[in-house]
């Protein structure tokens, strides 16, 4: 058995919620979907299942709860997963309340679980109390009725709340799940995380063997490339491919810090002639993505066919990528090694703090896979590029030396043909964002005298635009849409 938690995903900001809560008091964790089956859930070989609802106040869509709760292991329901849970236990639910509220909240009984907690106040959007069947007794409750229960004989329990932010008796409750009901220790680290990276990379990697990682200039492949050459030096080779999409002097920028900066050996392909004939004509920002994924791989796999001693590839894929798009795609032959999988992103940003790579480097925006053709609104060409990248640095740079960067988490332009009839030049739109409530990305208040000085810039540098636009568009789920 595996010393960790599983966290089943009925509600994705508060599951991830919880999996970073979890992280940061050295508990090992790892999150399913709401889909999994107990036999999916079993293969981990964990010591405890978390049930992540929402705080709606209705039932979370838990498909297999009825055979997760066969497993014979602990489990514990929060949110709008313990009312699921309530009703798969023969319970009923009452009505919602109709205003969130403070609410005191008695804790009795389960003296694992609420070791160190006392009664009180929660702030609850949507208490709906349960009315307990013979098969549950009550272990939490409010004035108004019970909001915690445990069924009869079983470590199985449901607590219709969720742990505050910045909530200590939250952290807490989930600590005594862990350890005191489950028996998780708290050996979790990204130190150790990064140590079993080192083995792994070395283990693909005996004798002469020699890995192979493509570079972005981001982060994750960053922190890939430095834990590469720790672990087997020189024997790393490092590929940064000119797509001809790149931001302005960001080629140059990368390979400086990567190979003369950091020391990796890094080799330079222009592909940039090949991805751009490939992309004439096209105007989808999906089709544009797909052409230029396909091409990478196909680039990717002919530098390998070229070096014979290269056995193994090293890709920068990291947890949100995994629970975003589980479907990694290794070059064809080649074993693939992903030193930051079990990474947040937020968690790979302070590995490569710990490996003091570059501010440049770890603070890096993120950055789409097709490059400046996401952030051309119609057919890519030369002259489309050449204008969007400079527009692009123009924005940067003043974001930068007015010291906005610290406070954002993207910005950039994009470009778009003028929509008027007959017009002639093109616009270009500035979109600078902030994250708030862990998913949401709000434009942010620019000074005005920031946005008159880009645009002023912008138009007397660059005739062929017309107009300069502020996107103020709020963005859901800003890591896979903010790219752009």
């Amino acid at each position: 058995m595996r010393d960790m938690i599983i966290l089943i995903e009925a509600d994705s900001k508060a599951c991830r919620s919880m999996a970073r809560k979890l992280r940061s008091e050295h508990l090992d964790c790892r999150i399913l979907p709401a889909t999994a089956t107990a036999a999916e859930v079993l293969a981990q070989e964990a010591r405890g299942i978390l049930l992540a609802g929402a705080d709606a106040g209705e039932p979370a869509a838990i498909p297999g709860l009825g055979e997760i709760l066969t497993t014979g292991l602990p489990v514990m329901a929060m949110g709008d997963a313990a009312l699921s849970l309530a009703l798969q236990l023969g319970c009923s639910l009452g009505d919602k309340a109709e205003q969130p509220g403070v609410f005191p909240v008695h804790f009795e009984g389960a003296e694992d679980l609420f070791a160190g907690l006392t009664a009180n106040e929660r702030y609850i959007p949507a208490c709906r109390c349960v009315a307990l069947s013979a098969a549950c007794h009550p272990i939490a409750q409010v004035e108004s009725g019970v909001l915690g229960f445990r069924a009869a004989g079983k470590s199985v329990y449901g607590l219709a709340f969720l742990p505050e932010n910045n909530d200590p008796d939250g952290t807490q409750l989930l600590l005594n799940y862990c350890m005191n009901v489950c028996g998780c220790t708290q050996w979790w680290s990204r130190q150790a995380v990064v140590e079993r990276a080192r083995e792994a990379i070395q283990a693909a990697c005996p004798d002469e063997a020699e890995a192979l990682c493509a570079i972005s200039g981001g982060v994750d492949s960053g922190v890939c490339a430095v834990l590469g050459n720790q672990a087997i030096g020189h024997r790393l080779r490092c590929l940064l491919i000119d797509t001809g999409l790149l931001r302005k002097g960001e080629g140059e920028e990368v390979l400086r810090l990567y190979r003369d900066q950091l020391g990796l050996n890094v080799e330079m392909v222009d592909a940039s002639e090949e991805i751009l004939s490939a992309l004439q004509g096209i105007v989808s920002i999906r089709a544009k993505e797909r052409i230029v994924h396909d091409l990478l791989q196909e680039i990717i796999q002919r530098q390998v066919q070229q070096l014979p001693g290269v056995k193994v590839m090293l890709q920068g894929t990291n947890y949100n990528d995994i629970l975003d798009a589980p479907a990694s795609q290794p070059t064809e032959g080649l074993p693939l090694v992903e030193p930051v999988r079990e990474l947040f992103k937020d968690e790979v940003r302070r590995v490569g703090e710990d490996l003091l790579l570059p501010e440049s480097i770890i603070r890096r925006q993120p950055f789409p896979g097709s490059g400046l053709a996401s952030r051309i609104l119609s057919d890519v060409t030369e002259e489309k590029l050449a204008i969007l990248r400079e527009a692009d640095a123009i924005f940067r740079q003043e974001i930068e030396t007015a010291g906005q960067h610290k406070r954002l988490w993207q910005y950039y332009a994009t470009l778009a043909d003028n929509p008027v009839p007959m017009g002639e030049g093109y616009v270009i739109i500035l979109r600078a964002v902030q994250v708030i409530d862990g998913n949401v990305a709000i434009a942010s208040r620019l000074p005005h005298d920031l946005l008159e000085r880009v645009t002023e810039q912008i138009l007397a540098t660059l005739p062929a635009v017309c107009r300069v636009l502020y996107d103020f568009t709020p963005s859901q789920s800003y890591a896979r849409n903010e790219t752009r």
